[in-house]
């Protein structure tokens, strides 16, 4: 009956994150994005709580303290202006990592794309994978392209013979390894 009297926490949850002023691609090694948000329990109850996940990452480990910090202070004290509090963790999920070109893994790509008359381009990337892990552990590993368009969007697609040249490239790296 009194709806005037609960903080809505979703509208205070939009209005912290409109108050972010960077996402999406920040520079050529840093992205930052909200990806879920959730809350609410009925159309008719004032929600008490929202729940707000993003992703951060960057190649550069100042760069992403600082876009993390300025989102957490952003977003706490936007929540605070209206009347509510914000409770934010930050998970650090996994490093970044670097391989060097003249490394044994790339060296290995390279001779695969050779026997299959692929051109390799070898570049960096912000994205997560399994590679980052065994990096982490001392287990040098890259990533290998698969031909996927529009990453991460509604219209990701990958055309069938990239998944064929995929396997010709995992078939060659394991040829070039036994050699």
């Amino acid at each position: 009956m009194e709806p005037e009297k609960g903080i809505n926490s979703i509208m205070i949850a939009a209005k912290a994150l409109a108050d972010v002023k960077r996402y999406g691609r920040i520079d050529e090694e840093t992205t930052c994005n909200i990806g879920i948000i959730g809350g609410g329990k009925a159309t008719n109850i004032v929600p008490d709580l929202v729940t707000i996940e993003g992703d951060a990452r960057s190649r550069n480990k100042e760069k992403l303290e600082a876009i993390c910090k300025e989102i957490v202070e952003t977003i706490a004290t936007s929540a605070e202006k209206y009347g509510a509090k914000a409770e934010v963790f930050v998970d650090n999920k996994y490093d970044s990592f670097a391989v060097a070109e003249d490394s044994d893994v790339v060296t290995l790509a390279k001779a695969a794309c050779a026997m299959h008359g692929f051109t390799p381009d070898i570049t960096v990337t912000g994205g997560g994978s399994d590679a980052n892990f065994l990096n982490a552990y001392g287990l040098p590993s890259v990533i290998l392209g698969t031909g996927m368009a529009n990453v991460h969007t509604v219209d990701e697609y990958i055309k069938e013979e990239d998944l064929y040249n995929t396997a010709l490239m995992v078939h060659g790296i394991l040829k070039a390894a036994v050699k």
